[in-house]
């Protein structure tokens, strides 16, 4: 009797934990199935390059072509020597975008051997196309010693149709010690100046920013 008993037993739990495991497997893939409809779509334009296939990375260069300087008294118009500054503008467009976006934009400056640039102030600031209205950033950490800049755009500026536009101004330095290679840029006729900037996109889960980069 006590034998049959146990095997009465023994037969109960093991169809007991072929239950469990059922519903576990089908609470599972229910799970999976919901998580995945919750996925926001992830469609970025950085100044009209598509990041919708899901890269994350993108590498501009800075030249002459998209430059613009900030006119001098002691520099002709639209040229930039020591002691003047340019800005280049990046348009990141992510209204077709279900989540909020965190992005890091480095300029590598170290890769400049022509001129000795420094980053000297980034404005970034939310505008729709065709409007005036401009509206601030406050969500943004910027590190000019190693000329690196990021920033948040919020759910709710993409819901509204906001774009996202940062302006990286820079100057070229007057160091004595780089005379010798400033003379020779200046006189070179047609000479260019290349900056790599990298730009690198996620999505924003409510992380501080900044605290990793310094």
């Amino acid at each position: 009797m006590k034998k049959l008993l146990r095997i009465l037993v023994l037969i109960m739990l093991i169809i007991t934990l072929f239950q469990i495991a059922s519903m576990y497997a089908l609470y599972k893939e229910q799970l999976e199935g919901e998580y995945t409809s919750l996925l926001g779509v992830w469609s970025i334009k950085v100044n009209e390059s598509d990041l919708s296939s899901g890269g994350e990375n993108l590498t501009f260069n800075m030249t002459e072509d998209n430059l613009t300087y900030i006119d001098s008294e002691h520099v002709k118009s639209q040229k930039l020597a020591p002691g003047t500054q340019a800005y280049f503008e990046i348009v990141i467009d992510p209204t077709n975008t279900d989540v909020s976006v965190l992005y890091t934009l480095n300029m590598k400056l170290e890769d400049v051997t022509t001129a000795k640039l420094k980053l000297v102030n980034v404005e970034n600031y939310f505008q729709k196309p065709g409007e005036t209205e401009q509206f601030t950033n406050d969500n943004v950490y910027t590190n000019n010693e190693i000329s690196q800049h990021e920033a948040v755009i919020p759910l709710t500026r993409i819901n509204d149709k906001y774009l996202n536009h940062i302006r990286l101004y820079f100057e070229w330095e007057n160091v004595e010690d780089n005379n010798a290679s400033d003379s020779e840029l200046g006189q070179t006729e047609n000479a260019k100046i290349n900056i790599p900037l990298e730009i690198n996109l996620k999505q924003y889960t409510g992380e501080v920013i900044g605290n990793e980069n310094g």
